[in-house]
């Protein structure tokens, strides 16, 4: 907590007019406990195939809903070892009452949240204040995809906004939405557009030598076929030392984007 505060006290010093940073939410430190504990507290019966479940645990988190069970997890190999080794993910589906279980070499940071869609789930981790892996699992916790980014809202045909990962040390952050779909495997800028060329948080105004600065809160369903969020936006210029000031006044903008199209469509209010 003390590191992640001390990152956002220098960007914000360094670049007074810059907006807070928008970023995944930040992982909870909790005393370790072990796999069978979060299961007893759940009255789930264990794996029979598992050798970890009373071994101490880290960074992890769980998804807990009708459909069933899911935790992802690191083992503590060591108490002076506070490295995340390989990440476990294990499913137990509540109407066959049956587990599966498998390992990622990689770490993705602590696991800040697991989410459900149409039959694949979301496990999104914590690299940096502003970034956030997600990979993508189908219900046999194959890996589809990681996205680079973490889930903003998870729509019922399954798709889901998520908000792009950002260098967290960059004078100004333009954060950007896009949109996932894991059926088809294919993912696109929602936004701002495409054209924008918004690139992790890097994103300047055409034809001026000033960046954008921009949060995205607030995202969730609109209509039928529609989602809507709140953009707040800033122009900001930088010197020589590369330090951003303002440049223009704020913007708080509401924005309504259409996703029953070839494309999503946004319209934008002030």
């Amino acid at each position: 907590m003390l590191r992640t505060f001390c990152l956002l006290w220098l960007a914000t010093h360094l670049n007074p007019g810059a907006q807070p940073l928008p970023s995944p939410p930040a992982p909870l430190k909790s005393p370790p406990v072990g796999v069978r504990a979060e299961l007893l507290a759940r009255n789930l019966p264990p794996p029979k195939d598992a050798d970890d479940l009373d071994k101490p645990i880290t960074s992890y988190s769980v998804l807990d809903d009708g459909q069933g069970f899911v935790i992802a997890y690191y083992a503590l190999y060591a108490r002076d070892d506070d490295r995340l080794h390989d990440l476990r993910v294990r499913s137990f589906d509540k109407r066959s009452r049956t587990w599966r279980s498998t390992t990622f070499p990689e770490s993705i940071g602590s696991v800040l949240r697991i989410m459900r869609g149409r039959g694949y789930l979301f496990v999104s981790g914590h690299s940096s204040p502003s970034a956030a892996p997600t990979l993508v699992l189908s219900g046999t916790l194959r890996k589809k995809r990681e996205l680079d980014g973490w889930p903003m809202l998870v729509l019922a045909d399954g798709r889901v906004v998520f908000h792009r990962s950002m260098i967290h040390f960059s004078p100004a952050h333009a954060g950007a939405l896009a949109l996932y779909d894991p059926a088809s495997d294919r993912e696109e800028a929602l936004y701002p557009p495409a054209e924008a060329r918004n690139e992790r948080g890097g994103e300047k105004v055409p034809g001026t030598d000033l960046w954008i600065d921009r949060s995205i809160t607030d995202v969730k369903n609109g209509r039928v076929g529609t989602i809507e969020f709140v953009a707040v936006e800033q122009r900001m210029r930088l010197d020589r030392q590369q330090v951003a000031s303002p440049a223009g006044p704020e913007r708080r903008l509401h924005i309504v984007c259409t996703l029953t199209g070839p494309r999503p469509v946004c319209a934008i209010s002030d």
